[in-house]
């Protein structure tokens, strides 16, 4: 009955697209080369076509619905077909050959009931202010396919949902509501970032314990205001925490993906102090379990936090900085605290016609690092050339350091319409 509850409020509301008034068609077209240093091969050469198709009706809905067709002339990011094991029925991509993908990225209905908005279907519900790693950002899973190396956007998954936000006297409410159980996608053994191991040689099996659909839906509450300066939202989500607890069992050769639920309690707060900008986000997740092959399932609250410092003094430049820390139990097998930190340098030249970035992730834990640095030149209004690098290093047991043989330069072009 949920299921059928929620394709109705959907389809109805799509229905009045017979109605459209004003129908748009936008979007990008983008080619990336990516040369590995270290192997002298290439890792990937694909084309990327994003249409954004928008329609408006006379009564004020807006539908957006958001396509992806990819073509990997290597193969090597998901080699073959994918058997997605990390996806809901709802929400898989379709692989016609080993190279191409097909996916419907979001597909959403907008509209006010006198000063409540409503967004529902597929769409990215996002949540705090940290740039790169995340802490209240946890509503929609991530696509490792290309680890962490795309702009966020493009990594997070978007989920079947529905949120709603009203304003309270000086207050705004969001409420969210998710039923699609699809969690993070981990490459398979055998991909250039696979970050699960089968120590089976490609004779394990896998077998991954999603959440059971809708009966095991995550929502939530952010309350949001604007205080003497300060930019503050008060965050519940009780949900399913999306990256994967890993056991072996050698006697079948299995290896088993399974999800722990929890509540999670945040805060975010921001200011602008002149030509500083002061950035908070905390979070409190009530349960994470952690495996571990001497005592099998451990489990612990965590809290975590990041500390941002944003610096605009300087004309056109932008830097910023931020500190992570997570606090665990004493005694599991995993570290209590874990520190990471990251450091952002962006400058535009010639009038905004070329922006040079430079992000530099750092593990104290592992001392290992991520640097990306990226050059955009845009040589027309609808079009920018692309290239940059990115150098892994460090300890290759850490989650950075362990795709040193992955450091790659890239060469890309952008063609908007």
């Amino acid at each position: 009955m949920k299921r059928q509850s929620f394709a109705f409020m959907v389809m109805t509301l799509m229905s009045q697209a017979l109605w459209a008034v004003d129908v748009g068609l936008s979007g990008i077209s983008r080619w990336n080369s990516g040369y590995e240093i270290n192997t002298g091969e290439w890792q990937t050469n694909q084309l990327a076509i994003k249409p954004e198709i928008m329609a408006r009706f006379d009564g004020g809905t807006k539908v957006t619905a958001k396509l992806l067709a990819r073509w990997d002339l290597e193969d090597k990011l998901e080699p073959g077909r994918p058997a997605q094991p990390f996806r809901s029925g709802i929400n898989r991509r379709i692989f016609p050959d080993n190279h191409t993908d097909l996916e419907l990225r979001e597909l959403f209905v907008d509209d006010y009931l006198g000063d409540t908005f409503v967004r529902i279907g597929k769409q990215q519900i996002v949540w705090g202010q940290a740039d790169g790693l995340r802490v209240l950002d946890v509503i929609n899973p991530l696509n490792h396919r290309e680890f962490i190396l795309p702009e966020m956007e493009d990594r997070r998954i978007p989920l079947w949902s529905a949120q709603v936000e009203m304003p309270m006297d000086s207050w705004s409410l969001q409420l969210v509501w998710v039923p699609d159980s699809t969690v993070t996608e981990s490459p398979e053994p055998g991909a250039a970032y696979a970050l699960l191991d089968d120590p089976f040689d490609g004779a394990g099996k896998l077998t991954v314990d999603r959440p059971k659909a809708f009966s095991e839906s995550d929502y939530g509450a952010r309350l949001g205001r604007y205080w003497n300066g300060w930019d503050l939202t008060f965050n519940y989500l009780y949900h399913t925490f999306d990256d994967p607890i890993i056991t072996v069992d050698p006697a079948v050769r299995a290896i088993r993906a399974s999800y722990n639920r929890s509540h999670l309690f945040g805060v975010t707060a921001a200011n602008a102090f002149g030509d500083y900008t002061f950035r908070l986000e905390a979070g409190y997740e009530s349960e994470r379990q952690y495996a571990s092959s001497a005592h099998g399932l451990q489990s612990t609250d965590e809290l975590s936090y990041v500390l941002g410092l944003d610096y605009s003094g300087f004309t056109d430049t932008l830097v910023s900085g931020q500190f992570f820390q997570s606090i665990r139990d004493i005694g599991l097998d995993v570290p209590h605290t874990e520190e990471n930190a990251t450091l952002l340098l962006r400058r535009d030249f010639m009038n905004q016609v070329v922006q040079l970035e430079s992000l530099l992730i750092y593990s104290f834990d592992n001392r290992d690092a991520l640097w990306q640095v990226n050059v955009d030149y845009q040589v027309a209004t609808n079009v920018i050339l692309n290239t940059g690098a990115n150098f892994f290093s460090g300890d290759r047991e850490g989650q950075l350091g362990r795709f040193q043989d992955r450091s790659r330069l890239n060469l890309g072009i952008e063609l908007g319409f």
